[in-house]
């Protein structure tokens, strides 16, 4: 089980990035992504029994939050693409955020009653970890089953996204940078990942500064939204509209 994880957990760290840097909603995105999905399951998976020798029980609640990243990431999408509601669908989504929001209660009380060093050294690193896991999934609870939030489709795919591979980034630090401090192996990762989703997420939500044609970011025309002005050759897509 070990060399599996080692290995899907290796594949993921080439292919995010692969997805990340061709045309966004293309063929090879969509392929890179798939890839990244699959490879992330293997690696989530069984992440969820390798807690067991040394007793971090707190891998096995960032394995449940990482995995629901990636599940998350994925039914924005399809969330996207359907034409009618569906409430069997929006309840297995609320339910698996519902999840996601124990787990991070479950870390937090993790960081409170740390018993040994290493977890008191982590402590702040997990709370914090545990807190925006659960802000993250009611924020998802309220855009399925309730008004939409201002983040729109796009900044919330790729938020999950790049969310779940820091998660992959953060683990392979963590184990390999042998001679750094522990709370350096997580703060890094985690903190160089959220600038760069800040920085891509930032302009989406000052409505005065929301790049045109952010709307047809899904589907595959490059038409822009009635109103807007096309950001040119970046985006093939028929509008998609949502409320942002």
């Amino acid at each position: 089980m070990t060399v599996l994880h080692v290995i899907c957990g290796t594949f993921v760290l080439v292919v995010a990035p692969a997805a990340m840097l061709v045309r966004k909603g293309g063929r090879w995105h969509r392929r890179w992504g798939t890839a990244f999905m699959a490879a992330m399951s293997v690696v989530l998976f069984t992440a969820g029994f390798m807690w067991q020798p040394k007793g971090h029980i707190f891998l096995l609640a960032l394995a449940i939050i990482s995995a629901y990243l990636v599940y998350n990431g994925y039914r924005i999408v399809l969330r996207r693409r359907r034409r009618s509601s569906d409430p069997l669908d929006d309840r297995i989504d609320v339910a698996a955020a519902a999840v996601t929001v124990a787990a991070g209660v479950w870390l937090v009380w993790i960081a409170a009653t740390a018993a040994n060093d290493l977890m008191r050294s982590l402590a702040p690193i997990m709370a914090g970890l545990g807190v925006t896991a659960f802000a993250f999934a009611m924020n998802d609870v309220r855009g399925i089953i309730g008004p939409r939030t201002r983040v729109g489709s796009l900044i919330a795919h790729f938020c999950a996204m790049i969310a779940a591979y820091i998660s992959a980034v953060t683990a392979f630090v963590v184990i390999n940078a042998h001679g750094v401090p522990m709370e350096l192996r997580w703060l890094v990762p985690i903190g160089i990942g959220t600038l760069v989703i800040t920085g891509f997420s930032l302009p989406y939500r000052l409505p005065k500064r929301r790049p045109a044609n952010s709307h047809a970011f899904f589907a595959g025309t490059g038409a822009a939204v009635p109103g807007e002005t096309q950001l040119r050759g970046t985006i093939t897509a028929q509008p998609v509209k949502y409320d942002v």
